[in-house]
C-alpha cells in the first residue's frame, strides 16, 4: 500500500475472467491475485469499500477528471481520481453517490488505490443495455509507462446506495475515458448490430523519466477502438487511426444516421476527426475537424435520446483559455450548432463528461482549479435551454458542487535543493529570441500568468532572476529561434520532482544546470519546483520544449 496506517475494507481480486463474481460484504478480505508479477501495473486492483479518514477530503491537494451516470432509478454516481501532488504515480480513483437528484452526495464510496508505483487515473462512469454500470480506470506504472491499461468493475444493481462489485477486470492495453459507444445501426453487412465499441487510447505521450523500460502495446499507439459482440464478456481490438498533433487522445464515437462511425479527438490545435464506413475497423486519414476548440482540452459529445447531438467545449474569447465551459446542439449529425448554454465561465473548467434521464434531464459534471479550489462540480439543464442560450427550464442549475477536496501540500516536507553543485549563473550577453506562433514575451515576476492554456501564475521567484522575460504560450509546447548569439535559460522540474521533466532534453541540448536556488513555480506543489538551466546558444539554433519548461531571457534579451 501506498500510505500507511489505512483502516480499509478491500474485498476480494481473484481473477475469475469467465465469470464475473460479487464481492463479498463489506469487512471481508481478501487479498489479490498477481495476474504479472514482473510487472505491477498489470496486476489486478484492490478495491477498498467505504474509504476512511486517510483518503478524507483535507488529505487531497489535487483532484480532478470527472465522470457522471446515472441508474435508471434516478440515483447518480460521481467518479475522479486525484491523491498526490499532482497527476503522477500517488493518483487513486474515487467514487460518490447522490440520492437525491445531486442536491446532496455521499462520502466516497469506494476508492481504487494500486500499491507500489502504480497509478490508478481517468476514470469513467457507464450504465450498459442491461442496466449494469461499468466504472472503468487507467493503470499505470508511475505516470506513464508506454502501453496503460483499461480496467473495470461492474454492479448490476446501480440503483442501491452501496450495490456490490464485480472483481476487477483488465479488458485491454491504453486508457478509456470516455463512454462507450453501442452500435444502434448495421454499420456494414459484416458488423453485428449491437456491438460495443470503447474508446481506448495509447498515448503518444514520453514515457516517465522513472519508467527505465517502456511498455509496447500490440495495438499500437493511437487512438484505438476495442469491441465486445458479447455484452462485455470478452474484448478485442477493432481498429485504430493515427491523427497528427494528437494530444493524450480523449477519443469519443458517434454513429451517425448513414451509419458510419465518426471519431473527434483531442488535438494540439482543437479537435481532430476519422470516419470509419465499417464499424470501427478500417479509418480514414485524419484531420482537423472544422469545429473551433481550445488547444489541447477535452470535450464532451453525445447522442441524446431525441436523436440530437449535444456537445459541451470550451469557447473563450482568446479561442485558448480553458475557460467559458458551453453545451450546444446538433440536429443534423453534427454539420452545425445551435444554442449555447454557458455552464461556467471561469477559468480554469475543464474535462466534461454527461449523462441524460429519462425525461430529458442532461446532466454535465466537470471539475474547477484542480491544484487551488480542487472542486468537482455538476450542471443540470434540457436542451430547451441549450436553444435558448439561458436557463428557461426549471431543470436548469449551474455550479452544484459534488465534492472538494482542501488538502495543502506541506512545505515542510519539502526540502528544496540549493543546486550548489551546478555551474556560475551566466547573464550576459542575453540572446535575442524570435518566438512561434501563439508566443509572447512577458516579464517574469510574481503573479504573471505562465501559460496561455493554464491559469498557473507564478508564485516564487530567485533574485537573481530579477528583469529576465519568459516565453508565454502552451504549457505542451514552446518553439523558438536565436537570432543573436547569447545566454538562453530554461526552467523546468528535475526528473525526481516531476514527470514532465525536460532536464535530460536540454542537457543533450548542451544546456547546464545552474547554481540557483530550486523554487516552486506556481499552485505550491512540490511537483512544480524547478531549477534553471541555461546555455550560451547561437544565432540560428532552433529551441524546442515540450511538456514542460519555462524558456526566458536575461535582463536585455527578448
Amino acid at each position: 500500500m501506498k500510505r500507511a496506517g489505512r483502516t480499509v475494507m478491500t474485498v476480494a481480486c481473484l481473477v475469475l475472467l469467465a465469470t464475473w463474481s460479487l464481492y463479498a460484504q463489506e469487512g471481508t478480505t481478501m487479498q489479490p491475485q498477481p495476474d504479472a508479477a514482473a510487472d505491477p501495473a498489470m496486476q489486478t486492483v484492490p478495491v477498498t469499500l467505504n474509504p476512511g479518514p486517510d483518503y478524507g477530503p483535507d488529505t487531497r491537494v489535487f483532484q480532478g477528471v470527472p465522470g457522471i451516470e446515472r441508474a435508471p432509478n434516478g440515483r447518480l454516481w460521481a467518479t475522479w481520481y486525484g491523491g498526490g501532488p499532482g497527476e503522477g504515480p500517488l493518483n487513486y480513483v474515487m467514487l460518490t453517490t447522490s440520492g437525491d437528484d445531486g442536491a446532496t452526495w455521499s462520502d466516497l464510496k469506494l476508492v481504487i488505490d494500486p500499491p507500489d508505483r502504480v497509478r490508478a487515473f481517468d476514470p469513467c462512469l457507464w450504465v450498459d443495455p442491461l442496466g449494469r454500470m461499468w466504472l472503468f480506470w487507467a493503470q499505470a506504472w508511475h505516470h506513464w509507462d508506454g502501453r496503460g491499461g483499461v480496467w473495470a468493475i461492474v454492479t448490476e444493481n446501480p440503483g442501491d446506495a452501496d450495490p456490490q462489485w464485480s472483481e476487477p477486470r483488465r479488458l485491454c492495453d491504453g486508457i478509456m475515458m470516455n463512454k462507450p459507444l453501442v452500435l444502434a445501426l448495421a454499420a456494414a453487412a459484416a458488423t453485428a448490430t449491437g456491438d460495443w465499441l470503447l474508446p481506448a487510447a495509447v498515448w503518444a505521450n514520453k514515457t516517465s523519466a522513472a519508467v527505465e523500460t517502456p511498455r509496447e502495446s500490440a495495438d499500437g499507439s493511437r487512438p484505438n477502438v476495442v469491441a465486445s459482440t458479447d455484452q462485455g464478456a470478452t474484448w478485442s481490438y477493432r481498429g485504430g487511426v493515427d491523427i497528427t498533433g494528437r494530444s493524450c487522445d480523449e477519443h469519443m464515437l458517434i454513429e451517425r444516421a448513414d451509419s458510419t462511425l465518426w471519431m473527434l479527438l483531442r488535438t494540439t490545435y482543437g479537435i481532430g476527426e476519422s470516419v470509419s464506413r465499417d464499424g470501427g475497423r478500417t479509418w480514414s486519414e485524419g484531420r482537423q475537424s472544422w469545429i473551433p476548440h481550445v488547444p489541447a482540452a477535452r470535450f464532451f459529445i453525445r447522442r441524446l435520446a431525441s436523436g440530437n447531438l449535444l456537445l459541451v467545449k470550451h469557447s473563450p474569447l482568446d479561442g485558448r483559455t480553458r475557460s467559458h465551459l458551453t453545451a450546444y446542439l446538433s440536429d443534423d449529425d453534427g454539420r452545425t450548432w445551435q444554442g449555447g448554454f454557458l455552464l461556467d465561465n471561469r477559468t480554469g473548467v475543464s474535462y466534461p463528461d454527461g449523462t441524460q434521464a429519462e425525461d430529458g434531464t442532461i446532466y454535465v459534471i466537470y471539475d474547477y482549479s484542480r491544484l487551488g479550489k480542487k472542486q468537482i462540480l455538476m450542471a443540470t439543464f434540457t436542451e430547451e435551454d441549450v436553444l435558448a442560450g439561458e436557463p428557461t427550464s426549471d431543470a436548469a442549475r449551474r455550479r452544484v458542487l459534488v465534492n472538494q477536496a482542501t488538502g495543502e501540500p506541506d512545505a515542510r516536507d519539502v526540502k528544496l535543493s540549493d543546486n550548489a553543485d551546478g555551474a556560475p549563473l551566466v547573464r550576459e550577453p542575453a540572446a535575442t529570441v524570435a518566438l512561434g506562433e501563439g508566443q509572447q514575451w512577458a516579464k517574469l515576476a510574481l503573479g504573471e500568468r505562465l501559460f496561455t492554456d493554464r491559469d498557473y501564475e507564478v508564485e516564487d521567484l530567485p533574485d537573481e532572476l530579477a528583469g529576465a522575460r519568459f516565453a508565454r504560450g502552451s504549457i505542451r509546447t514552446i518553439s523558438a529561434t536565436v537570432e543573436s548569439a547569447g545566454v538562453v535559460w530554461v526552467l523546468t522540474p528535475r526528473p525526481e520532482r516531476n514527470d514532465d521533466t525536460l532536464e535530460l532534453a536540454l542537457m543533450r541540448q548542451g544546456f547546464e544546470r545552474v547554481r540557483v536556488r530550486e523554487f516552486v513555480l506556481f499552485r505550491g506543489s512540490p511537483s512544480n519546483a524547478v531549477t534553471l538551466f541555461q546555455k550560451r546558444c547561437a544565432a540560428g539554433e532552433k529551441i524546442e520544449l515540450g511538456m514542460w519548461g519555462v524558456l526566458a531571457v536575461p535582463a536585455g534579451g527578448e
